[in-house]
């Protein structure tokens, strides 16, 4: 296992996910977005470096600026932080006819999201229900359930802990891996507040009628508000890293902290 040292350039500038050994007790996975087009990488990184996944005993995900994209994305990495039932609060959304075409969008290029092609029917049945109740906040659910709790059979003994660096760059969709991650015992969270912008969410983008602009708005909005509202405050760190530590810090930080004896 060659181990080696992280650069704070090598990390910020990744355009894809990648997984290096920090020391022999560590490794470095770095995610720069969820976008669905990454999907299939950050899979694949997650899939050739399983065995080291599994006997390492700590791993540090840094996703500093990682904007969101699909929760697709994430999906791989839970199973690796999970100690215990995760709930996920989840969301309604606004049907028109304009909006509504979005599902209808993900169906057809389902590819190109990153979307399994087993959950694909899911999208034309969200689109047909939406149809069905125009002018309405619809719930997708079949049972109109507005948590899901997702309850896995194992429990990983590596890593023993985990630490999810984070910044104000971290919106969307990390915000749903960060609500997600954080219920852990394994999880920790360091670096600064996220952006806040995960409870009006989903968004979308339609071109003008003269093709020149490109509105971006979301459609649909969380069941957590106002319980549990993200937008405007963002998810703070377990572990605050304040300005005294420099941005290229960051790193050696959490892993001096994760190896302390």
């Amino acid at each position: 296992m060659r181990l080696g040292k992280i650069t704070y350039y090598e990390a910020i500038k990744a355009q894809k996910p990648f997984l290096k050994p920090l020391n022999k007790t560590t490794l470095f996975l770095r995610i720069p977005s969820f976008n669905g087009a990454l999907k299939k990488d950050i899979d694949s990184v997650i899939t050739a470096n399983k065995s080291k996944i599994e006997s390492t005993e700590n791993l540090i995900i840094d996703i500093r600026y990682n904007g969101g994209g699909s929760d697709n994305s994430f999906a791989k990495i839970i199973p690796y932080l999970y100690t215990n039932p995760v709930r996920s609060v989840r969301t309604q959304f606004y049907s028109t006819k304009l909006n509504n075409q979005r599902m209808l969008d993900l169906y057809e290029n389902y590819q190109k999201y990153g979307i399994p092609e087993d959950e694909r029917e899911y999208m034309k049945k969200a689109y047909d229900k939406l149809s069905q109740n125009l002018g309405k906040y619809v719930s997708l659910q079949d049972d109109g359930s507005t948590v899901g709790i997702n309850k896995m059979d194992k429990i990983y003994p590596y890593p023993k802990n985990v630490g999810i660096i984070i910044n104000n760059g971290n919106g969307s969709t990390a915000e749903e891996f960060l609500l997600a991650a954080r219920q852990s015992k394994k999880v920790k969270l360091f670096g600064t507040t996220t952006a806040g912008v995960l409870d009006i969410s989903n968004m979308y983008f339609v071109n003008s009628p003269c093709n020149e602009f490109k509105l971006g708005y979301s459609l649909s909005k969380s069941f957590r508000i106002p319980d549990m509202a993200i937008d405007g405050k963002g998810i703070q760190p377990d572990y605050f890293i304040d300005q005294t530590i420099p941005d290229y810090q960051w790193i050696d930080y959490v892993n001096n902290i994760l190896n302390e004896k």
